[in-house]
């Protein structure tokens, strides 16, 4: 199973970010119940130390809500990569494309900003290692976790392009899909398992419902089916061994499509932090921003002069 999810489309401030997961195992068992003793979709109370996977909204929450965010995002990346990225050079190094950060002031030097940026690291490293272990306990194994950075300037010239944030979401994620089938691709040439079929779960951009146009031009050479096209969900057959579900909620029916949410929360954070690190030492007084559309209107505003200093296209979001 294979979960796409982004994070970011909604703002005016900082990058659009798609994330995608790959996780092999049994046909009909729910990684939720199987790796239960470590993670957990919700937690059972205050004392539950188990690892949230869950929409990215709900993992971040409350005052620790970086700490936690980033505590599921780096187990799950330990368990995919073997260790925790030391930098968010070497995070980026996993990014579908190499976002364009050069032309943008405020990202200076993001790449050297050291990792965890929240956790302890050597009490992270652990607690990864053992949860590691629970996916191969489970009869699991995590084959991909990577992510597509679209950054301000790119989201922009999508917009003008296609005149649709649906589309330009769409278009966000086709590496990281066609990246998820590569990597199942290759799993079943690995293992001799002609057999093994693949579900993608993606969640659903808006109220758009059709999808079959776009998957053809996303993947000219694969014979793409329409299997069901209903209110709530959209289902194609990607060739003969792979299908995917558009569906509202995507990460409430995947645990990769919520690992998916929670690392395309993560590094859209990492980006947007650094914006306001970048304003913050040359405004010391002014309030930090998630970049959502009220507050981030704010935060313009709050910038004075020093707007006129920042490159307008590279800043703003035209819609």
């Amino acid at each position: 199973m294979a979960g796409i999810d982004e994070a970011g489309l909604g703002p005016i401030l900082g990058p659009l970010v798609v994330g995608g997961m790959v996780l092999a195992g049994p046909a009909g068992l729910s990684a939720w119940e199987a790796l239960g003793k470590h993670f957990c979709k919700a937690k059972s109370g205050r004392n539950d130390r188990r690892i949230r996977v869950d929409d990215s909204k709900k993992v971040k929450t409350g005052v620790h809500g970086h700490k936690e965010l980033e505590r599921t995002v780096l187990t799950l990346w330990y368990a995919v990569h073997g260790r925790l990225p030391d930098t968010v050079a070497d995070l980026l190094g996993h990014s579908e494309g190499e976002p364009d950060f050069e032309r943008y002031p405020w990202y200076g030097g993001i790449g050297a900003t050291p990792l965890p940026r929240w956790q302890d690291r050597d009490a992270l490293e652990l607690e990864a290692h053992v949860a590691a272990k629970s996916f191969e306990q489970a009869g699991l194994e995590p084959l991909h976790y990577a992510f597509h950075v679209v950054d301000v300037a790119r989201y922009n010239a999508s917009i003008r392009e296609f005149d649709n944030k649906g589309r330009t979401l769409f278009e966000a994620g086709v590496p990281v899909l066609r990246t998820c089938l590569r990597t199942a691709q290759r799993y079943r040439s690995r293992n001799g398992n002609g057999d093994a079929r693949m579900l993608v779960v993606a969640d659903r951009h808006g109220g758009r419902g059709h999808y079959k146009r776009h998957l053809e031009g996303a993947l000219p050479k694969v014979r793409i089916e329409t299997l069901l096209e209903s209110p709530s969900l959209s289902r194609y057959s990607i060739g003969s061994w792979s299908e995917i579900l558009f569906t509202e909620n995507g990460e409430d029916r995947a645990f990769p499509c919520a690992a998916a949410s929670c690392l395309a929360k993560y590094v859209r954070e990492l980006c947007v932090e650094r914006l306001n690190t970048f304003v913050a030492s040359k405004l010391p007084d002014i309030k930090p921003t998630a970049g959502y559309w009220t507050d981030g209107k704010r935060f313009l505003s709050d910038l004075g002069a020093l707007r006129r200093t920042m490159p307008e296209e590279l800043l703003v979001r035209i819609r």
